[in-house]
């Protein structure tokens, strides 16, 4: 075997080691003891890959939080903002995470408009809807369309398509996965109990799944051993989340800098958004579009929306599988490509639950006032 040869060999067995890290990542979370356990490796061997291989890089693992056990329901708006309010999208979107349970924003190219996600309570659901008719009403807005689906999902990542040491992806389009037919087969979780503690936890552990407990304790000021309980008995056993995520995308709210962070020029966000779709047609839909390591998360009802973050390198290829894809269905599809410059994603509204009552809140009187004296503000900062 030549240098050369064994470099390569070297190479391929490393990232065949950090694709095996990342399959447990996204199962177990970032338990590097119990991992090396697993594959029978080094703690310290297990724990430099992490280190290097992926927080090094920019990938952050965070916890996926289950929004149908917590009763939230996923509602997908595109809106147009009344012109002189679309330079205040930012806060606005900041503003209706605390007000009215959206979860994200982004700006489209070259039409202008603007998606907005929001994990809503299931028994809110019209009244969110309703809110954003009358925001319509009182000129927030020049236009709503929503869509509302049963339920919503982050995909694993496909760590097989990636190669960690040059970080890229790597794949073929003319081989089929089969992991499409498996993305179809997916059904949503049934709602389970929760508190208001459980919330707190997995708001941070959403945020970065990277900490300790007791780091996560002192910061919410909560007892290490009433935290661990909730932790053990309740996040993990029940489960309340679905698994965890290694964030390749790279656009997410630094709640610690209090500013959003993106990775630019490396991926071209698309948002496909299927309305009124058969049974067939979604199956059918989603199978293929399951083919593809660059989709990022998809939601499901009626009708079908998928996010879709494709590499620079294959822009060309991946267009032109979607193309095919959306064939079928012309006159039902719309793609929107997102301004990365101009998208957020945040945590869910944990702060809108009531522990005492133990439920969702939802006043609308209290959320209009709350967009009135945003209102006022923006003028009076533009005036």
């Amino acid at each position: 075997m030549t240098e050369l040869q064994a470099s390569r060999e070297s190479a391929s067995d490393a990232n065949l080691k950090t694709v095996q890290l990342v399959r447990l990542i996204s199962k177990i979370g970032p338990d590097i003891p119990e991992i090396a356990r697993r594959l029978d490796q080094y703690k310290e061997s297990v724990r430099y890959r992490y280190k290097n291989k992926l927080l090094a890089k920019g990938l952050a693992v965070q916890a996926i939080v289950d929004h149908e056990k917590l009763g939230l329901q996923r509602i997908i708006l595109v809106v147009d903002f009344a012109d002189e309010l679309i330079p205040h999208a930012k806060e606005i979107a900041l503003a209706m995470n605390e007000l009215c349970y959206v979860v994200s924003y982004a700006k489209t190219v070259p039409d202008g408009h603007f998606l907005i996600n929001a994990s809503v309570p299931q028994e809110h659901v019209a009244g969110f809807i309703d809110l954003f008719a009358e925001l319509r009403r009182r000129g927030v807005f020049k236009s709503v369309e929503s869509s509302t689906f049963e339920w919503y999902r982050n995909i694993p990542m496909r760590a097989e398509s990636y190669d960690f040491g040059m970080g890229r992806w790597d794949f073929d389009w003319t081989l089929p996965t089969q992991r499409g037919a498996e993305a179809a087969l997916y059904t949503p979780s049934p709602r389970e109990k929760f508190d208001y503690t459980d919330l707190l936890i997995l708001k941070e552990i959403h945020v970065s799944a990277d900490r300790p407990l007791v780091e996560i304790a002192r910061k919410l000021k909560v007892s290490y051993k009433m935290l661990a309980w909730h932790y053990v008995n309740h996040v993990v056993r029940r489960p309340l989340i679905k698994g965890y995520r290694i964030n390749w995308m790279g656009t997410w709210y630094d709640y610690k800098m209090q500013k959003g962070l993106h990775r630019r020029h490396s991926y071209i966000f698309l948002n496909i958004l299927a309305r009124d779709l058969t049974d067939f047609q979604r199956m059918s839909l989603m199978s293929t579009l399951g083919e593809l390591p660059f989709l990022w998360a998809e939601a499901v009802g009626r009708d079908y929306h998928a996010q879709i973050a494709l590499p620079i390198n294959y822009v060309a290829e991946g267009l032109e599988f979607i193309q095919k894809a959306l064939e079928p269905i012309r006159g039902n599809a719309k793609c929107y490509i997102e301004d990365t410059a101009d998208a957020l994603a945040f945590t869910f509204s944990y702060q809108l639950y009531d522990g005492d009552s133990k439920k969702w809140l939802w006043n609308p009187r209290n959320v209009l006032g709350g967009f009135e004296n945003l209102m006022m503000k923006i003028k009076e900062g533009t005036g």
